[in-house]
């Protein structure tokens, strides 16, 4: 658990003890309720925002968020070759329902081969800033998710994406790619990865109305 939230926890127990604010035996106040709400937060805030309409046949656009809630800068790495497709770590994909209510994307085939980890690949955030897994930066830029594709969005109606963000996998081979040797034997890379937290963040649901052109 990250420093900041065992002292919220920490803070959180001894106003329910003591009752602080609050004569009411056995009640909860409104300031252990928040400090609750905070120390269950994990070490990774995860929020997307869009143009809440498209037209039919295009891409939507949305940005994704991960926040660092720690009190120590962390290690982030964005969407990799076939990070969208869960085949390797960090999954980085999106969730989209379509009009119907049904899943509106459908798997697709791959390759086999993937881009090696690189030093490059694991971005330093500091404490309360935000990463875009997706995000162009300097001279590399992260791939993107098939799932916002703009074949996916070609019947009108209202769309609910989500997207999910997972480290938890804390051998370094998972993350890889193609030279897996390699990438377990470079001392940097090792230590840069010990500094990524293994979690998975889900974000809330995004509503997005797909139009008819000129709509």
């Amino acid at each position: 658990m990250p420093i900041q939230s065992m002292r919220l926890l920490t803070a959180t127990l001894a106003l329910l003890a003591t009752g602080c604010g609050d004569s009411t035996p056995g009640r909860v106040t409104v300031a252990a309720v928040v400090a609750i709400d905070a120390a269950k937060r994990g070490p990774v805030g995860c929020a997307i925002k869009g143009d809440p309409t498209c037209e039919v046949g295009k891409a939507p656009r949305i940005t994704v968020s991960l926040t660092n809630l720690t009190d120590a800068d962390i290690y982030l790495v964005g969407s990799l070759d076939a990070s969208d497709c869960k085949r390797r770590y960090p999954h980085c994909f999106f969730e989209v329902t379509g009009p119907d209510g049904k899943p509106a994307v459908q798997k697709i085939a791959r390759c086999a081969f993937m881009n090696m980890l690189r030093a490059k690949d694991f971005i330093k955030v500091a404490p309360g800033e935000a990463f875009d897994p997706f995000q162009s930066i300097d001279d590399h830029g992260f791939f993107s998710a098939y799932q916002l594709d703009e074949r996916h969005f070609r019947a009108p109606g209202v769309y609910r994406i989500r997207f999910v963000y997972s480290t938890k996998e804390a051998d370094i081979n998972a993350w890889a790619g193609d030279g897996a040797e390699k990438v377990a034997a470079d001392d940097e890379l090792v230590g840069k990865f010990k500094q990524v937290p293994k979690v998975e963040v889900r974000s809330d649901e995004f509503t997005l109305t797909v139009v008819a052109p000129g709509k």
